[in-house]
């Protein structure tokens, strides 16, 4: 019995050592916010040089559109400037390390305020 018991796990640590462990796919970061007539709602993100920030978001309110950006950690602009109409999906790859900001830009606005529904990950 007690040979049984070292064979059955013998086999079971051969078994595990031969095992091919896949790395878990980064999970989405999901948030929603409001962004206010005539203003801005940023969100910085820290990317290492070589990392893709993914994502999309929907817009939601008595108009469904707003201006989305994304600048790099010396303000350069990474992801350029687009209007997102309903919803808008993204992704752009960091060139350097550092502190990105994304920018739902609602500045043109003065009477309605937006609904924001955000989705995004870091690869």
């Amino acid at each position: 019995m007690r040979w049984l018991t070292v064979v059955l796990s013998l086999g079971l640590v051969l078994s595990l050592v031969s095992c091919q462990v896949l790395p878990r796919a980064p999970s989405y970061i999901e948030t929603d916010f409001e962004v206010p007539p005539g203003q801005k709602h940023t969100l910085a993100v820290e990317l290492r040089s070589g990392d893709s920030l993914e994502g999309d978001f929907s817009i939601s309110g008595a108009e469904n559109y707003i201006d989305f950006y994304i600048e790099g950690p010396n303000g350069d602009l990474t992801y350029g400037k687009e209007r997102g109409e309903g919803s808008l999906s993204f992704e752009m790859k960091a060139r350097s390390s550092g502190m990105y900001t994304l920018y739902f830009d609602n500045s043109f606005s003065f009477g309605a305020p937006r609904q924001i529904s955000l989705r995004y990950r870091i690869r």
